[in-house]
């Protein structure tokens, strides 16, 4: 039986130190193989952090960008109802001011502005001392907490009732003013014009009140069997259809107030107007001293639908008046045609008079309601209730007309009456 051969010392040496070599090396390996397991670990634990942060940033960014969203949502919505509400105080007639704690204007609406005649007005207006007023008080116990009683103040020419109010917060504090104007203007105007509407009715009933008492004392001492006297008779009856005209007047007012005025609806003549009114007008104009002359050809076709006596009444109130403002020797001319405007033919009467005419202060109000100017000369107020012109324009506008005026100081007026034609009779013309 063979045995196998036994190793050298030398051989196993030389093996052991091939073990030892192999067992380095695969130490070395083994070793670089875990460093690069375990780097590759911390790479990918290091790429899920930072997906994992990547992933919460997105998030975050997400929720930033929703919340930058709702914030411009919220702040576009809050512009919107800003510029509605601008828009809505800037469209009303009372005045809105509103200002800071320290009594800077931060809005101002139309009215307000036109009431004091801009911004910068405002602290040189009575509205910088009621401000001032109230400047050190720190307290509002509510929302809106007036500050003190309405007042009347003159601002620019006219007069307004100003509110102050001042704007608190959560912990009523007092974070801003708002001041409230109303323009009163015009109802202190009324209030003294109805005082004055008084007095002046008073006047003009009175005078023919007086005649027709002292015509019925002296026709009443007579004795029963003694002959009419008509002189005062007839001076009785005028005055009568004086105040009859003042009532019918009035009456005309209340109905233009109440939205009820009307008129006939006849055919009418413009000849027979002009006519019937010169010739009931013109002995007591020539009385004072003035001419009244007419200018009308080829009128006899001329028609119109209308009110026969309030078309009278009107033209009369015309030439009244230039007989009241013509100097002595001058003259009232009435002058007819038929002229076409606006497509449409209108029968023009104009009145004329060389008189004092209408001051430029005066003319932009004639036809107001019971406006009553100053007479040119010596600057004295004219006489009468200031309500002709107001009832001769409602008279033509009621017909589909106009009334209008062209005045020079001390030259004399022209008023025009413009009455649409009636259908037929501008055809027949």
């Amino acid at each position: 039986m063979n045995e196998a051969p036994r190793q050298t010392h030398g051989e196993a040496n030389a093996d052991l130190n091939d073990v030892h070599r192999f067992g380095a090396a695969s130490e070395s390996l083994f070793r670089r193989l875990y460093r690069g397991l375990s780097r590759r670990r911390q790479l990918e634990d290091e790429l899920r952090r930072q997906r994992q942060i990547a992933q919460r940033h997105t998030a975050e960014s997400a929720t930033l960008r929703r919340r930058f969203e709702r914030l411009e949502s919220d702040d576009r919505q809050r512009r919107s109802d800003l510029d509605r509400l601008t828009k809505v105080l800037s469209s009303l007639d009372e005045g809105i001011i509103v200002q800071d704690t320290n009594g800077k204007v931060t809005m101002m609406n139309r009215a307000a502005q036109d009431m004091l005649g801009g911004k910068r007005a405002f602290w040189d207006s009575a509205l910088g001392t009621l401000f001032e007023q109230y400047r050190d008080v720190q307290d509002a116990a509510s929302e809106l907490t007036p500050l003190g009683e309405s007042e009347e103040l003159p601002l620019n020419d006219r007069l307004a009732r100003a509110q102050l109010i001042a704007i608190g917060d959560e912990a009523n504090r007092r974070i801003g003013t708002v001041i409230i104007l109303r323009d009163v203007t015009y109802d202190a105007l009324a209030e003294r014009l109805k005082d004055g509407f008084v007095a002046h009715i008073g006047r003009d009933m009175e005078r023919p009140l007086g005649v027709i008492r002292l015509a019925g004392e002296l026709l009443s001492g007579q004795p029963e069997d003694a002959d009419v006297n008509q002189l005062l008779l007839d001076k009785l009856l005028r005055n009568v259809d004086i105040l009859d005209q003042l009532a019918l007047e009035l009456l005309d007012i209340s109905r233009l107030q109440a939205g009820a005025f009307d008129v006939k609806r006849e055919s009418v003549r413009v000849e027979n107007v002009i006519w019937s009114v010169v010739n009931g007008m013109d002995v007591e104009v020539k009385s004072r001293g003035i001419d009244l002359l007419v200018m009308a050809r080829d009128l006899s076709a001329v028609e119109i639908r209308g009110d026969d006596t309030r078309l009278q009444w009107a033209l009369g109130h015309l030439i009244g008046n230039g007989a009241i403002y013509s100097r002595e020797g001058g003259y009232v001319a009435v002058a007819a045609r038929v002229e076409l405007r606006n497509a449409k033919s209108y029968a023009l009467i104009s009145v004329s008079d060389n008189g004092m005419g209408i001051s430029p202060d005066d003319l932009p109000h004639i036809f107001e309601r019971f406006y009553r100017g100053r007479s040119i000369q010596a600057g004295e107020t004219v006489p009468g209730l200031g309500q002709g012109l107001y009832v001769a324009r409602a008279i033509c506008q009621v017909h589909g007309g106009f009334l209008d005026v062209r005045s020079r100081p001390n030259i004399g007026s022209i008023f025009t009456m413009g009455i649409p034609l009636h259908v037929e009779a501008a055809g027949a013309a």
